[in-house]
C-alpha cells in the first residue's frame, strides 16, 4: 500500500492543515522543480492512499490521514497557511498533534522505515528513508498492512 510522507517547517501548519483536512507543499522558486514536483502528484497521489506529516521542530512524525482527493495542480492557496501554497488536497486525519512519534523510536517500530533507512545507510535521516522532502515529495513509499497499523496507533 502507498504511504505518502510530508514534512512542515511548524506545528503551526499542521494544525491548520488538520483544521482545514487539506495538505499541500510549499511554492518552488525554480519552475523546472515545481513543474516535477506536480508531475509525480498527477502520476502517484491517489484517494484512499495513507499519509502521514513530519514535524520537522519535533523531529517527530504525527496525524496520519487518509488522502481524500487528487492534488489539484492549478490552485494555489492562499488563505490556509502563512505562505502560498501549492497542489493542495484533501485529508481525513486519523489523529491530532497529540499523536506523535519521535524519528528514532519510529525507527525502531516501523519496519519498512528501518529497512529503507538502513538500505540508505542512514544517508537523507528518514526523509531519505521515507521520502519526505526535496525531489521525492509525491514519490510513495510501499508498506505493509502492518507497517500503517503501527503507524495509525503509535
Amino acid at each position: 500500500m502507498d504511504l505518502f510522507s510530508f514534512a512542515s517547517r511548524s506545528v503551526r501548519n499542521i494544525e491548520l492543515g488538520i483544521e482545514h483536512q487539506m495538505w499541500a507543499v510549499a511554492t518552488l522558486l525554480n519552475q523546472q522543480s515545481m513543474e516535477a514536483r506536480i508531475t509525480k502528484a498527477q502520476k502517484y497521489l491517489r484517494p484512499e492512499a495513507y499519509g502521514v506529516l513530519y514535524c520537522n521542530p519535533w523531529h517527530a512524525f504525527t496525524t496520519p490521514f487518509i488522502v481524500k482527493s487528487h492534488a489539484d495542480p492549478d490552485r494555489v492557496v492562499t488563505d490556509v497557511w502563512p505562505e502560498p501554497w501549492r497542489l493542495p488536497f484533501r485529508i481525513k486525519t486519523l489523529g491530532d498533534l497529540s499523536r506523535r512519534l519521535h524519528k528514532d523510536e519510529a525507527l525502531k517500530r516501523w519496519p519498512t522505515l528501518k529497512s529503507r533507512f538502513e538500505a540508505n545507510r542512514g544517508r537523507g535521516d528518514v526523509s531519505g528513508a521515507f521520502n519526505i522532502t526535496g525531489t521525492t515529495v509525491f514519490v510513495p513509499v510501499n508498506v505493509t498492512a502492518g507497517d500503517w497499523r503501527a503507524i495509525c496507533s503509535d
